[in-house]
């Protein structure tokens, strides 16, 4: 298996290096009062690693480059929404 960029692991990519800088830059008021802003980051951070290793199990499954984005852009759509959908 040659692992390849795709849609998916390149959105992880983002997502997970956006996540650190805004963590970084904003580390003060994360870590204000008991420190639940940071251990939201970690959980933001796992969605993003659920992602990679999905994208890595596309790709060891599926052998079409084809087949593999649209479904890494199929798991980048209801990964953005899980993160961003509130009541």
């Amino acid at each position: 298996m040659n692992y390849k960029i795709t849609v998916l692991n390149a959105a992880v990519a983002v997502f997970l290096v956006g996540l650190i800088i805004y963590t970084l830059i904003n580390y003060k008021k994360l870590s204000a009062g008991e420190g639940w802003g940071v251990v939201a980051m970690f959980g933001l951070a796992s969605i993003g690693i659920v992602a990679g290793l999905v994208d890595l199990l596309l790709q060891y499954f599926i052998k079409s480059d084809r087949i593999i984005n649209i479904a890494g852009l199929v798991v980048v759509v209801l990964a953005a929404i899980a993160i961003f959908y509130r009541k």
